[in-house]
């Protein structure tokens, strides 16, 4: 299976296609049957998770930034905190 497969959510429907094209045998082409598959199952998956995400991450920076408010952090301490935060952190500050 195609690395770009496995993390499904960061792909648009034009990356999707192209990765499943990879993993077919040589001169062998997605059917037009096939094609309405792989967008069918990008619109009920993918799209959904992309949006999910996108939703996970609001809710990650309000959650955020009502601890900095609940313990009266100043600008300059938000900005320590986030220069200062393990690479892990799935979202930085704009």
């Amino acid at each position: 299976m195609s690395n770009k497969l496995r993390d499904l959510i960061g792909l648009t429907i034009e990356e999707m296609i192209a990765e499943v094209k990879k993993l077919l045998p040589r001169r062998t082409g997605l059917s037009a049957a096939a094609l309405q598959r792989v967008n069918a199952e990008h619109a009920t998956t993918v799209v959904p998770l992309q949006a999910n995400a996108r939703r996970a991450e609001q809710l990650e920076r309000e959650v955020s930034d009502l601890v900095n408010e609940a313990f009266g952090l100043t600008p300059a301490e938000v900005k320590l905190i986030w220069d200062t935060a393990p690479p892990w952190m799935r979202f930085a500050l704009p």
